[in-house]
């Protein structure tokens, strides 16, 4: 049997082979973007507006009452996640300290 080489295989090409294949890339990417427009992947559904309620709406009051109640209830829950987390992270530091120092003195010995 034949020995194989323990070089790995050089990486040279011809300048040729090297610019057509950089331009076959180029077109094959140009082709995918030109697909993609045909089709609009790229681009952003438009969110409609809400249109709000009207004034002569007869529970007007009532309706923005609840929508404020709403939005407040969000903003609420957005707050209470945020201190959870922060209380995780400080949680979480002390004891990562003492396992880092455990773990270097396993590494002394």
């Amino acid at each position: 049997m034949v020995k194989k080489s323990m070089k790995s295989k050089s990486k040279r090409i011809s300048l040729k082979k090297k610019y057509m294949v950089i331009k076959k890339v180029k077109e094959h990417n140009r082709k995918k973007a030109k697909e993609a427009k045909k089709l609009r992947l790229s681009r952003k559904t438009k969110v409609e507006k809400d249109p709000g309620i009207p004034n002569d709406w007869p529970l007007k009051e009532h309706e923005v009452k609840a929508l404020e109640a709403g939005r407040a209830e969000v903003i609420e829950e957005l707050k209470r996640k945020k201190v959870q987390c922060k209380e995780r992270t400080t949680l979480i530091g002390p004891f990562k300290r003492i396992w880092l120092r455990s773990l270097k003195s396993l590494m002394s010995y």
